[in-house]
Parts: structure tokens; sequence; C-alpha cells
């Protein structure tokens, strides 16, 4: 293990947290604060992390294949500060991890970059207050009523189909963010543009008529089943009918989630942002303490409204604190309201040997099967020139399924044109990621799983070996959407309404959590909502005819979608577990 580094004295803000969420939110914070966007340098910039994560397959052994320059230095470009709030302990902002960056859930995630939630549009729409046939007794309707009656607390207020649209807008606002962030800062991640396929093992038929204007990029296409399995590559001799149809949304790409996860530490750093790794936060405290005592002719460094102490005992003052923690144990010294909001479930991923040119995904081949879906079979000869050559560029697209465990796959990407060039010979390796567990299970038994599954939807790979087997913990919320809000239970009633949401800028506990394996966009968009909540930016537009009252975003997910006061503990895995085996049979 690592050792902590001295905290400061006084932080403005207090990220807890080192995964995606945080290091957005830290980003977020730090652009609106500290950057001049007008001057941006080029710097190598050293950094110590352990990226064996995802995974020492994506880089052998020998070290003519390192993602590195000669001496050692990633190189990252370097931000310049405005000379007006770099050093200012008012303005600063740190991070703190109780491990190192990346090391849980985001970096070791699927790599999917996918707007969205973990709960589709229509199933949010079908449990809206305005959707017509609405009725109280869904699951998540009942569970919320016998929780709020066991604790007393009044149920979360039912939402119409234009609350949750507008959230699921913000996704695809985010998207297009996360893409700039990559651009700006020039991490070298693996971004491929290759769009995402998700097959269902349902019929969808019924709901291409109902769903036009749900989820998806414009340019979203239904796919019939024989076209699913053209795309993923399923030999026709080999398709048992697992999939009935699914659409393809070129919207999407795929990411490396680690040097994802690296870069936006890089980016905020470069901000000024301050990281401390192998530092846990303990609890948080209410600052009483009294300056006046304080010589007038001594500096004295800001209050702070709250004290966060660590596992250590080293104590920073901050006005703001983040939790933006995943499945790791939230104590009820930090967070009332989290502590017991979402169950730990393990879901693991695969990479298979090199397939190379046995690999079942291949590029070009989504865009021959829309162009024939399009034209016609009979006219798909006549197309022109600049778009047949058009059609072998597009990579082989991500891939998912509408299993219970969610089934999701794609291709290892060949990275001939970045500028770290490793995998150029295109591998070709599947990497497979799948299941969800309530508890740990052995390896052997994880991989016999995983394969399994895999060779349910590829049965010519039974035979082709794993190389690598890796997985974690993600935290799932009740309802299985993300817990972004502000914890009130440190609010005190000295905090006057300005407007609306002055008060909230003044000093607060925020939280960005639960995103239930579907974090890499989403938690890009919690970052900008709490950042702009924290400095007292409007991000939302009053609407009275929607009967929407709220000045920013963040208010919908925290009043609509509050942590749940009670996970079911101490038969909350038992029982998630229990239900997943239920629906898989």
């Amino acid at each position: 293990e690592g050792k902590a580094n001295a905290l400061p004295n006084f932080s403005k803000v207090v990220i807890v947290g080192g995964g995606m969420a945080g290091l957005h939110t830290a980003l977020a914070l730090a652009e609106k604060i500290n950057a001049d966007p007008s001057q941006v340098v080029e710097k190598k910039y050293a950094v110590e992390s352990n990226r064996s994560l995802w995974k020492k397959w994506f880089r052998r052994n020998d070290k003519k294949n390192k993602m590195q320059q000669p001496d050692g230095k990633r190189k990252t470009p370097q931000i310049q500060h405005s000379n007006q709030n770099k050093d200012k302990p008012e303005q600063q902002i740190i991070v703190i991890d109780g491990s190192t960056i990346g090391n849980f859930a985001s970096g070791r995630a699927k790599g999917l970059v996918v707007p969205g939630f973990q709960v589709p549009l229509e199933d949010l729409e079908a449990d809206a207050v305005d959707h017509e046939g609405y009725c109280d007794t869904s699951i998540p309707a009942v569970l919320d009523s016998i929780i709020s009656f066991l604790f007393s607390e009044p149920p979360a207020p039912k939402y119409t189909k234009q609350i949750v649209r507008d959230m699921y807008d913000m996704t695809y606002e985010a998207l297009d963010r996360l893409r700039h962030i990559v651009h700006r800062y020039e991490i070298d991640c693996e971004w491929v543009e290759s769009g995402s396929v998700e097959a269902s093992i349902h019929s969808i038929e019924e709901e291409q008529g109902e769903n036009e204007n749900a989820e998806g990029s414009d340019k979203t296409a239904f796919l019939s089943a024989e076209q699913v399995n053209e795309i993923m590559g399923i030999p026709e001799k080999n398709c048992k009918n697992l999939y009935q149809g699914g659409e393809y949304d070129p919207g999407c790409a795929g990411v490396n989630p680690l040097e994802l996860t690296l870069g936006l530490a890089d980016a905020a750093e470069s901000l000024g942002v301050k990281i401390f790794e192998y530092t846990k936060a303990a609890r948080i405290e209410r600052n009483r303490d009294d300056n006046d005592a304080t010589a007038a002719t001594e500096y004295v460094p800001p209050k702070g409204r709250f004290n966060l102490v660590t596992t250590e005992g080293q104590v920073v003052r901050c006005d703001h604190v983040v939790l933006c923690t995943g499945a790791e144990n939230i104590s009820n010294k930090l967070s009332r309201r989290l502590a017991y909001s979402f169950v730990p479930i393990y879901t693991w991923m695969a990479a298979t040997a090199e397939l190379r040119e046995e690999c079942p995904l291949k590029d070009g081949v989504v865009d021959s099967v829309i162009a024939k879906n399009l034209t016609g079979s009979a006219n798909s000869a006549k197309t022109s020139g600049h778009e047949a050559d058009s059609l072998t560029k597009k990579p082989a697209p991500m891939c998912g399924d509408d299993h219970v465990s969610l089934n999701y796959w794609r291709r290892t990407p060949t990275l001939v044109q970045k500028k770290f060039k490793r995998n150029e010979d295109n591998e070709g390796r599947i990497l497979f990621g799948s299941l969800a567990d309530t508890y740990p299970f052995p390896k052997w038994l994880i991989s016999w799983r995983l394969r399994y599954a895999l060779t349910e939807v590829y049965p010519q790979l039974r035979d082709v070996k794993f190389d690598h087997v890796w997985g974690g913990k993600l935290a799932f919320p009740l309802n299985s959407m993300p817990l972004i809000g502000r914890d009130t239970d440190y609010d005190d009633n000295t905090q006057e309404d300005i407007d609306g949401m002055n008060k909230y800028s003044g000093g607060g506990v925020w939280y960005a959590t639960g995103f239930a394996g579907h974090g890499i966009v989403p938690t890009a968009m919690a970052g900008s909502v709490l950042a702009n909540a924290i400095l007292g930016i409007p991000d939302y537009s009053l609407d009275e005819i929607n009967n929407v009252s709220h000045h920013q975003r963040w208010q919908l997910f925290h009043e609509y979608f509050p942590p749940s006061p009670w996970n079911g503990s101490p038969v909350s895995r038992a029982g998630a577990g229990s239900l997943l085996l239920v629906y898989n049979l």
C-alpha cells in the first residue's frame, strides 16, 4: 500500500472518490473556477499509477509495446491557470481516494460509451404519473410505499414523462461533453466511434411503433433477427434464435475506461486540482470553531462549514463535500442517507485469446447491413464510390443484450492512428462481460459461467481460452437510477433561500453515486450538474406548464429519485440474489 500525503488545512471543495464521478466533478469545477481556456501548452507529465487493471493483455509484457515515451513520462496537455484564482485556498479543489485512481469500478468498467441510464426510458415513462394507464401498483411504486411506511418518510413525488425525457436528454449533452473532454485534453483512451448494437431476446415488433421517440440518437435503426446475427457475426448454422431483433445507435462509442479515468485525473490536475491517493474519509463534522481570537495581523484561513476527517486522523476544513464513492460501504458517519441506499453487485469481464481473423466482429459490417436495409439488397450494388468506401471504415460495434445480467462485449480496437501505437496487428480479442452476483465467487466458477454466456452467443468460440478475467463491485440503488443530490441532514436553518438556489452554493454535502454499471456518460453529467449546484449556476428552465419549478438540474434526481433509507439489510444481498436468480430462470 502507498502512503497518504498531508492534506491542506482548507479546501473549498473536498471530493471523496477518485473514480469518474469524482474526477468529472473536480474537472467541471476547475474549468469554471480556475481555467483560462485561451492558453494551452503541452507538458510532459509523470503519472505514477498501476495500469495493470484494464488489462495486462492490452499492454504486452515486452517493453517495446508500452504506452510510454522513451523517458517513461506520459504526455498530456497542461492548461495554464488563471493567475487570479490559482493559489487561493478559497478556490481550491481536492480529491481524496482510499486507494489509487481508477482502482475500483471506474477503471474496471465495460468501456461502452452509451447515454441514458440503467433503466430504459420507456420503463421510466411507463411509471410516469401522466402515462396512459398509469397505476401505482408497479414493483418500484410498491417498494417505495413499503419503505416509506416503515421509516415514516414521505414517498418520492410522482414525475411526468417530460421530467424523465429531460433527464435522458441531459445524458446526450453529457456524451457531447465527454467527447469534448477527450479531444481538448488529448486523453489517449482508445476512443472508438463504433456505435452500439443492443440485441433483444424479446420481440421488438410492437415496441417499434410505440417507442419511436424513445432513447437513442436520431439515426437509431431497428434491426431484424437476421440483421443482428449478421452484424454480431453469429453463423447461421450456429444460430439458435437467441435474439429476436435489436437496434443500432451510431451515436455510441467504445473506450478504455482505466485510461479515460487516468486521463480525467491528468486533466483535473492540470487545472490545479490536487489529488490525494491512499486517503480514506472517515467522517464529516460540522465546523463550529471560532477564529475571532486570531490576531488581525495574521493570515486567517477560511473557516469552512465542515471538517472532513480521514482514517489516519487528518482534518481538512471545507465548505463543500462531494461523496462520489462507489459500492464500498459508506458509513453513517459520512452519510446516513447513503449508508443503506444501494446493494453491491459483482459483475465480471474476460478477454479471450487472440482471435485475429476468426473474430466474429468485423469492421464495416454494420454499414453494409444498414445500407441493405435502406436501399434494398438488389440496389446495394449501385451504391456510389464514396458511400462504398465509407462502409469499410466503420469499426465493429459495441454489443449488448437485454438479459437480466446484461451481456456486453466488444472487439479490441485497431489503433493504427493513435499517438501511442500498440495493438497495430489487430489481435482481434473479444472482451466479454456478464453476470450479476451479490457475493464474490471463486475465479474458476466465474470463468466457467462467463464461458457459458459467451458460447450461448457464439457457439463457435467454445474452445477459445480466456487470457484474463477480472471484475468488481457496482453500486445498485433499489430503483437502479443514479443517486445525485444533496444530503439535507447536514443543512441547517441559517441558510437563507435567495432566489431558490444561492442557499446551496454557500456550502453543503453532495453526492453522486449508484450508477449501476452504466456510468461512463452519466458521471460526466453528474459532474457538470453538481459543479453548477456548488457554484450557484442556474441550468434548468422553469416550466409552469409541466409544473416544474426547479432552478438546477440536480434537483430532478434529488427529488424524484432520492436514496432509499433501507436496502433490505441484513438480507439485502440474499434477497437481491434470489430475485436475479428468479428473473434469469
